[in-house]
């Protein structure tokens, strides 16, 4: 997609298209509660977000660089927010931020950005989401006795395309509870759930199956049991499903792939298990100046509910590469957002910006965008394009 420019007159009716549609943004976070008293109210709290949610659209990464970027705005675009008196100060842009809901504020967006998706063709077979855990290495702050903490949150990613599905704040640390507690509120029916293995419990699988859907994991050494009872099937009586082989980065993988049907559950010891499958990874190192080429061996397992008419091995097999999307984002929260250095950490200000960029990289890839770095370049130097793409959002929703 190769964003337009809007003629001036266009500019208030696409804002206002942009936002007030009943799937539109503004519609959306209307739903975060205020916890302001009435009296006193200058601005509604769903137009500070919009606005604050268009900054970060606009490559915005502080709540300074979001006010500075909003008193630039022509009025006209500013009344599609709502904000007929003007804009908010950055502190009280800052202070609404800081004190919203996270679990609303990401079951808003998060829903506007999965009716946009729902437009598009889903992929054959169960979709893919992705479950993984991401500490915000800048949002730490310190007690008097001087240990550090730092927030951390769970994310649910789809395979396709990369789109985020939902968060969860990581609390006293237990990732594990989070990422339950994530899956307790996703509508999981014909999802197939992604994990590493710091996540592989029975007592998620349970969850996954509770709420319609199925579950691949992989399976390490931190369950001995499980993985001891994994490498004494019979894998050596059993033929090679897929081969493939690949070439880049310096390296060449040859990948083999053999899968089993569990009919006895206690034989592998894992909850729920209908097939296993090996994967065993060879890769040679190309010769360099200083080592010479060298050969290493690799061998995991994963576990799944999904019988063999359910799901083929070689397609297991995509959707544990295809885990990898979470990893996808999170590099670019990292690398092209900066989310590392973001200091802000007062109330709920880190886990809101985390859900923020998810958002934003979510729409500029429903768009069409698929350099999310360039596609920020281009709305940081026309807001013009930042309510286009809003708009192309709230459309996909109706």
């Amino acid at each position: 997609m190769s964003p337009v420019r809007i003629p001036d007159g266009q500019r208030a009716r696409l804002a206002a298209r942009a936002v007030e549609r009943p799937a539109g943004l503004l519609a959306a976070l209307s739903g975060v509660r205020d916890r302001r008293k009435a009296r006193g109210r200058r601005f509604e709290l769903a137009s500070v977000l919009t606005l604050w949610l268009a900054g970060v659209l606009a490559g915005q990464q502080t709540f300074a660089a979001v006010w500075e970027w909003a008193v630039d705005l022509p009025a006209d675009l500013l009344a599609g927010f709502g904000l007929a008196r003007g804009v908010p100060s950055e502190r009280t842009i800052r202070r609404l931020v800081e004190g919203a809901d996270p679990a609303a504020l990401d079951g808003a967006l998060s829903g506007w950005i999965a009716k946009a998706q729902a437009s598009a063709d889903p992929p054959a077979g169960p979709r893919g989401l992705a479950f993984d855990g991401k500490t915000l290495k800048g949002a730490r702050s310190f007690t008097e006795t001087g240990a550090m903490s730092q927030e951390a949150v769970v994310e649910a990613v789809w395979h396709h395309g990369g789109i985020a599905a939902g968060h969860q704040r990581i609390t006293g640390g237990d990732e594990i509870a989070a990422v339950e507690a994530l899956a307790g509120r996703l509508d999981l029916a014909d999802v197939l759930v992604t994990a590493d293995s710091l996540h592989s419990h029975e007592r998620l699988a349970r969850k996954i199956r509770a709420r319609g859907g199925h579950w691949l994991f992989v399976i390490k050494l931190n369950q001995p049991t499980v993985h001891a009872n994994l490498t004494r099937l019979p894998w050596n009586q059993t033929p090679d499903l897929v081969t493939t082989s690949e070439k880049g980065h310096g390296r060449t993988e040859v990948r083999s792939l053999k899968a089993l049907t569990i009919t006895t559950p206690g034989l592998v010891g894992f909850w729920g298990t209908k097939q296993v499958v090996q994967l065993r990874r060879r890769t040679r190192r190309k010769k360099t100046v200083t080592a010479e080429p060298t050969w290493s061996e690799e061998v995991f397992y994963l576990v799944t509910s999904l019988a063999a008419e359910q799901g083929h091995p070689r397609h297991l097999a995509a959707r544990a590469r295809g885990h990898w999307s979470v990893e996808a984002v999170h590099h670019v929260r990292d690398r092209t957002l900066d989310e590392d250095r973001h200091t802000a950490r007062t109330g709920n200000a880190a886990l809101a910006w985390a859900i923020a960029r998810d958002t934003a990289i979510s729409a500029l890839r429903l768009t069409g965008h698929r350099n999310i770095a360039k596609a920020m370049r281009s709305t940081a130097r026309n807001p013009e394009r930042v309510f286009q793409i809003i708009a192309l959002i709230s459309e996909r929703g109706l």
